[in-house]
């Protein structure tokens, strides 16, 4: 496949100093392209690319008989994923009309087209999990992100050079676990996460403040509304905008270029 293409071309360096270009912000496929396909599938994906974004995005879940898959839920028909074979729950997503992609299959597919945002929805296969990323793909082709904060030390203690987010926003978690996510300095510490993948609701309570004191790039998740998305292209505390609309992300990051600018 070689490497990417130029148009896709874009360094996905995780930096802390400086804030970030707003004519470079990152842009990526929450899921792919879901406002134009089936989540999480290939075909979401190829969605994405052909619509400009600089990375796709995806959750990883594991099978009872140990494969990596690409499926957000933590059950299928009222049973933990964990608890169904690869082929049971394939059989499941195709039935109900879809193609549910294992890892691998998005890796192959993926390399020398786009790069990677992998979510890692439990903990206990981080090994694996990155043992099968490095199979296909260099470590600057891909970052790992997750809500578990082990997950994530364990990563960079067995592997310090992949680049780890920690994710926040879960609001319906209890009331300590959300105050850690609005003030993460101490968790994204421990975690040792190179950026905060943050939901746009934190914005409100000056986390951007707190995460630019912290020298930690922030990725906002998941922005589909016009509006918010412009000001956060405006913000060079923002490094990257997870959407579910990659299509304007990309029409309004094109506004901010030099040539599209009034005279």
């Amino acid at each position: 496949m070689g490497g990417l293409s130029p148009s896709k071309a874009r360094e996905i360096k995780i930096k802390s100093k400086g804030g970030a270009d707003k004519t470079k912000k990152l842009i990526i496929g929450h899921r792919g392209a879901p406002s134009y396909a089936k989540e999480n599938t290939i075909n979401s994906f190829k969605k994405a690319v052909a619509l400009g974004a600089d990375m796709i995005e995806f959750d990883v879940r594991r099978t009872k008989d140990n494969v990596f898959i690409v499926y957000h839920d933590g059950f299928i028909q009222g049973k933990p994923i964990n608890e169904w074979t690869y082929k049971e729950i394939r059989k499941i997503a195709r039935d109900q009309g879809f193609d549910l992609p294992t890892v691998e299959e998005v890796l192959k597919w993926s390399k020398g087209r786009i790069k990677l945002d992998v979510e890692l929805k439990e903990e206990g296969y981080e090994k694996g999990i990155v043992e099968l990323l490095s199979k296909y793909l260099k470590e600057d082709q891909f970052v790992i992100t997750s809500f578990n904060d082990s997950s994530l030390k364990s990563i960079k203690d067995h592997y310090p050079d992949i680049k780890v987010g920690l994710l926040l926003g879960k609001f319906r978690a209890p009331l300590l676990t959300r105050i850690s996510e609005f003030f993460s300095t101490k968790r994204h510490q421990k975690a040792k996460a190179d950026f905060l993948v943050a939901h746009w609701k934190l914005l409100r309570f000056g986390f951007l403040e707190r995460a630019q004191r912290s020298r930690k790039p922030v990725f906002v998740w998941t922005v589909n509304d016009e509006e918010m998305m412009w000001k956060l292209f405006n913000d060079r505390r923002v490094y990257a905008i997870i959407t579910d609309k990659p299509d304007l992300a990309v029409s309004l990051r094109k506004k901010l270029l030099p040539q599209n600018k009034p005279r």
